[in-house]
């Protein structure tokens, strides 16, 4: 019978490894960014509309919501270990 908390450890590790990768995307977008003349970045694909900056506000939006995720998860994960732990 799987056990309910470790499935949410389980969970919780596979999101921040996914947590992790993205702040790494993240990072080297904005280095990648970084390397070009500002008045370059508006006419590439780092414009208003460009693919790099929709795919950074994918990124950014996907780590906000794993960030939430997180929080939300290690606080039920405190939730269903706190009986356990107020009986030793």
């Amino acid at each position: 019978m799987p056990n309910k908390l470790d499935d949410m450890k389980t969970r919780l590790a596979e999101l921040i490894g996914e947590r992790d990768k993205l702040e790494t995307a993240v990072e080297e977008m904005i280095a990648s960014m970084a390397e070009l003349p500002p008045e370059q970045r508006a006419a590439s694909d780092w414009g208003p509309d460009g693919a790099s900056t929709r795919k950074y506000l994918e990124l950014t939006e996907r780590l906000a919501q794993v960030e939430t995720d997180i929080i939300d998860l290690g606080r039920a994960i405190v939730e269903a270990d706190e009986p356990a732990s107020s009986l030793h």
